[in-house]
């Protein structure tokens, strides 16, 4: 979070009158914070090609990043938080500088945190469930979701504190029967255990078996160095969670006069097929 600018003054030596003291910084209440461009609206509502198309533009270095500023006004309770409509292109290792007249960057100390130390940190994987538990059916959309959580970690680098923020961003799903998707969000829970619902997540298995699922998730990351403003890890750190079996069966329909208490061994009494 950058501060309002603030100006130190001090008085030339002088025979006469004595020289004054340093006047002290003013500190107005205003702030400023930056939010990404490309993550700035709802996550689900963007093309997965919409992110590298808005950073494009910030080519002067590699790994630019577009972001959006915002005033902090912390003279009001609570404090209000208001967007500037200004732009400006972030590079790691660059201090951020909000693109507010007379604002000035603060110092910070020439530490990056490069993608390889973001990797590094002990990210939580996402968990992956589906609905029913690990079943499903033949043709039909089977319920896969993941639950995965922003995270926070400090640490020590270069005799720094470093605090890094990791928020997962997008999903790579391998289904194991040959078929794959990436996904920028990460499912849900549909009511009961209804079998052929669609969802953002799901997925129909064309055969039966068992078939091991995979999930990578991609975090991105912003860390702060001493204290201070949060800036943009190059890149996207990728976890990959433990496998999931689905196991997927076929039905079959038949019209029946007796339930299966009154004959064990009609129809759609034996166990189900594959």
């Amino acid at each position: 979070m950058l501060s309002a600018p603030s100006v130190r003054t001090e008085n030339l030596p002088s025979p006469a009158p004595p020289a004054q003291p340093a006047a002290l910084p003013v500190n107005d209440g205003i702030d400023y914070t930056y939010v990404r461009a490309c993550t700035a609206g709802q996550r689900s509502n963007l093309d997965p090609a919409t992110c590298p198309t808005m950073n494009a533009q910030c080519d002067a270095q590699d790994d630019g990043v577009l972001v959006n500023w915002i005033e902090v006004d912390s003279n009001v309770q609570p404090a209000t938080r208001t967007p500037t409509g200004r732009s400006s292109c972030m590079y790691p290792g660059e201090p951020p500088v909000a693109p507010v007249e007379g604002a000035a960057a603060e110092e910070e100390a020439p530490i990056v945190i490069t993608l390889e130390e973001f990797q590094k940190q002990p990210v939580l994987a996402a968990l992956i469930v589906s609905q029913p538990s690990n079943f499903g059916l033949k043709n039909a959309h089977s319920n896969i979701f993941a639950q995965a959580q922003e995270q926070e970690f400090a640490f020590e680098f270069r005799d720094a504190a470093i605090v890094l923020k990791a928020r997962p961003v997008s999903y790579q799903w391998n289904y194991g029967d040959g078929t794959s998707a990436t996904t920028l969000v990460p499912g849900g829970p549909v009511d009961g255990n209804s079998f052929d619902v669609e969802t953002p997540t799901s997925h129909q298995y064309a055969e039966t078996g068992d078939f091991e699922l995979t999930l990578t998730t991609f975090f991105a990351g912003d860390y702060s160095v001493d204290g201070g403003p949060f800036q943009p890890v190059a890149g996207e750190a990728a976890v990959v969670s433990e496998p999931h079996l689905m196991s997927i069966w076929r039905t079959k329909g038949h019209s029946v006069s007796q339930d299966c208490i009154e004959n064990p061994t009609g129809i759609g009494c034996e166990p189900p097929e594959r």
